[in-house]
């Protein structure tokens, strides 16, 4: 029987070349594809199937901070100065896994709510030149 075991403190967080601390609980960091990898038609004729390759490799990067984050304000301030800057996400559990790009950059500053609790800070990220290792 094999168990795997999995620590989220393995999972480091790099924006600007700098290591973002303050993730929030659950999924604090996500990607996802801006399309799909291809759309596909069928003809009048069985059988008749194209195919057309989308070729967007853009990923969206969603991170979610505590509001306590000393980052909270270092990312908001990369998204008003509409920099382009290098976002990665290193797995370092098994298998190991490294996500993100050189090109990245904010859509906007977080949001702000405020309750009786803390609120989380929610970044997406734009992420041009997408690779996984």
């Amino acid at each position: 029987m094999t168990v795997g075991v999995y620590d989220s403190s393995k999972v480091n967080l790099t924006v600007d070349d700098t290591h973002i601390t303050g993730l929030a609980a659950d999924t604090f960091i996500s990607f996802e594809a801006a399309e799909d990898g291809f759309t596909h038609a069928v003809g009048a004729n069985p059988g008749d199937v194209v195919v057309s390759e989308t070729n967007d490799e853009t990923r969206t990067a969603t991170i979610i901070l505590q509001q306590t984050s000393p980052y909270v304000k270092f990312l908001d301030n990369i998204a008003k100065e509409k920099r382009m800057v290098p976002v990665y996400c290193m797995n370092n559990n098994e298998p190991k896994e490294k996500v993100g790009g050189t090109m990245a950059r904010i859509q906007r500053p977080s949001n702000k709510s405020y309750g009786k609790e803390a609120q989380n800070r929610e970044f997406s990220i734009v992420i041009f030149d997408y690779s996984e290792e």
